[in-house]
């Protein structure tokens, strides 16, 4: 056995098996990322705010194939961000305020289910494992201690929030561009590599990082 083995670790030091989550939130979380994926590249759905990434990452997300996108889902966090809404809606405001357009047809039931099934699970870690929300949503403390609060009644609400479920690194072309080839590479090394890359953006949203634009801060720090 090899020491690393012994180590519980990889050849890149990274832990092995389960990582920073138990098996059954992996478990979960995979199955999250999947629907997520599927829905935000239906074509009735593309201007879905939920979806809106920026068009060269959409490009990139629609050339890859069902095999890929399992093992993108495999990641360690959420391919989806969560944004809860300054209060719970009320029932009431449903027929005024709903969230989905009726032309996107059945999809609108599916998307209602993929935020449901999202915010449980977030509502399941805050009570069960909340450094796991950390490292698998990147929720803040405030949020958690908000979301920690609420009822089963509450959470099916949250649910219709218009702006609950959004996209995670919508503009962040590079941190697609190299999950995508990872996971068409099928190569372990470089997934890992990725989701380390992934857990670093948490917090930083708001960038918006193309290849040409790396490629000319690599440049000019070869010059130097």
């Amino acid at each position: 056995m090899s020491n690393s083995a012994k180590a519980g670790t990889d050849t890149l030091g990274l832990p092995v098996r389960n990582g920073l989550l138990p098996p059954a939130v992996r478990r979960d979380l995979a199955d999250l990322n999947s629907q997520y994926l599927e829905l935000g590249l239906v074509g009735a759905l593309e201007s879905d705010p939920r979806f809106a990434w920026s068009e060269a990452v959409r490009r990139c997300l629609l050339g890859t194939d069902p095999m890929t996108r399992a093992r993108m889902a495999s990641s360690p966090f959420a391919l989806f961000d969560l944004a809860l809404p300054v209060a719970v809606p009320c029932p009431a405001s449903r027929v005024a305020d709903a969230p989905w357009d009726a032309s996107t047809g059945d999809w609108q039931g599916r998307c209602l289910s993929f935020a449901l099934q999202a915010a449980f699970l977030a509502w399941r870690l805050v009570e069960s494992a909340p450094y796991a929300v950390r490292v698998a949503l990147g929720m803040s403390a405030a949020d958690e201690a908000r979301l920690g609060e609420l009822k089963p009644s509450q959470l099916a609400e949250l649910a219709w929030s218009p702006g609950l479920v959004c996209a995670r690194w919508p503009r962040h072309q590079r941190f697609w561009e190299m999950l995508v080839g990872a996971a068409q590479r099928d190569s372990a090394g470089a997934l890992q590599w990725t989701h380390c890359v992934g857990l670093c953006l948490f917090g930083s949203e708001s960038l918006a990082i193309a290849p040409a634009t790396s490629e000319a801060v690599a440049r000019r720090r070869t010059r130097r």
